[in-house]
């Protein structure tokens, strides 16, 4: 009897499962963050990697380099978030995101790092299946507080 018990369970799981993994994707993006900062106003590249579990939830990491500075320059940025996604339609999705980012920045009398929780919205619009426009807002609140704004282009997988 406890091995039927446990097959109904494995294959309830199972079934259940099914539908979730059909809308499971990863996705990858770069693109060009202008960043707003306490520190000054710097430009920087961004790529993101992530996977998305359903049609409502997504992980993501991203990672920044600076490539445009105003006296400040961005060394790096690093950051993991939890993605909340609302499809408005069958090519455009709206999403809020919370994480922790953490900072270096450079000057020219030293170094000095930025850490905190990131949380921002955005939208993506698919041109087709698999390939994407996206736009995000970030707020980092930590040591330096900025705004960061990103445009890129996604692939899904």
């Amino acid at each position: 009897m406890n091995k039927f018990a446990m097959l109904a369970a494995v294959s309830a799981i199972a079934v259940c499962a099914v539908p979730a993994a059909a809308h499971a994707q990863a996705y990858a993006g770069a693109g060009y963050t202008w960043l707003d900062s306490d520190a000054g106003d710097m430009g920087a590249v961004t790529g993101r990697l992530g996977y998305r579990f359903n049609p409502n939830f997504a992980v993501e990491g991203e990672a920044s380099f600076g490539v445009d500075d105003d006296g400040v320059e961005l060394d790096n940025n690093i950051g993991a978030y939890a993605v909340a996604i609302l499809p408005v339609a069958s090519t455009f999705d709206v999403h809020g995101r919370v994480g922790y980012q953490r900072s270096e920045f450079d000057t020219p009398i030293g170094g000095f790092d930025s850490e905190g929780v990131g949380y921002g919205v955005g939208a993506t619009w698919r041109a087709t299946p698999n390939l994407g426009v996206r736009a995000d807002y970030t707020r980092l609140d930590g040591d330096n507080e900025s705004d960061a704004i990103s445009l890129g282009g996604v692939v899904n997988f």
